[in-house]
């Protein structure tokens, strides 16, 4: 084999490969376009029920959230909170924001995960059992800090709560379980 059909085959080879890379990469943007968000399905269904709109009260940054699902806890007929879940396209995706009835006050926080903050000697894969039992995900975790941020049950306007109150049985295992707090500075 002379030197220009080494060229020659390396070049085709190079170009080959390049092509069946491009391929696959645009086989698998392609499917993860085509996954639907549940988070985004509730969008029309909030606006059709006629959800509430944000409060004047709320941080601009807030105002400009499209409303995904409304509802007020624990129920309507006993309402104590207002709860809207918010999307956003160029930052944090899914808000939950919070107004207390009682107080007039807003929390804002992460609406489809939740901190848990281990307890002293608790490795995170000693959270793998209780997170299958409950099919959660592991978001992601600090060992240095022995914090894991954790997937919430489901994506109704409760499901923050409910993950939490899910956790109580294996509290053993952390020091705190809350929800993953948004503050604005």
């Amino acid at each position: 084999m002379g030197k220009t059909d080494r060229i020659f085959v390396y070049i085709m080879g190079l170009v080959l490969g390049s092509l069946l890379v491009a391929m696959i990469m645009n086989r698998r943007a392609l499917k993860e376009e085509a996954s639907i968000d549940p988070w985004v399905t509730h969008n029309a269904a909030a606006v059709k029920a006629g959800a509430d709109p944000l409060p004047d009260g709320m941080p601009e940054v807030i105002q400009v959230g499209k409303i995904l699902d409304f509802g007020t806890l624990p129920s309507a007929a006993d309402a104590q909170t207002k709860v809207w879940h918010l999307n956003f396209d160029d930052s944090y995706p899914y808000v939950r924001v919070v107004e207390h009835l009682s107080t007039g006050e807003f929390s804002y926080m992460a609406a489809d995960q939740i901190l848990i903050e281990l307890a002293d000697g608790v490795d995170v894969t000693a959270l793998l059992p209780m997170l299958e039992a409950l099919e959660l995900r592991l978001r992601m975790f600090n060992r240095k800090d022995q914090i894991a941020v954790v997937g919430v049950l489901s994506t109704q306007i409760d499901a923050v709560p409910a993950t939490i109150e899910a956790l109580q049985p294996y509290s053993e295992l952390f020091r705190s379980v809350g929800p993953d707090m948004i503050e604005f500075k």
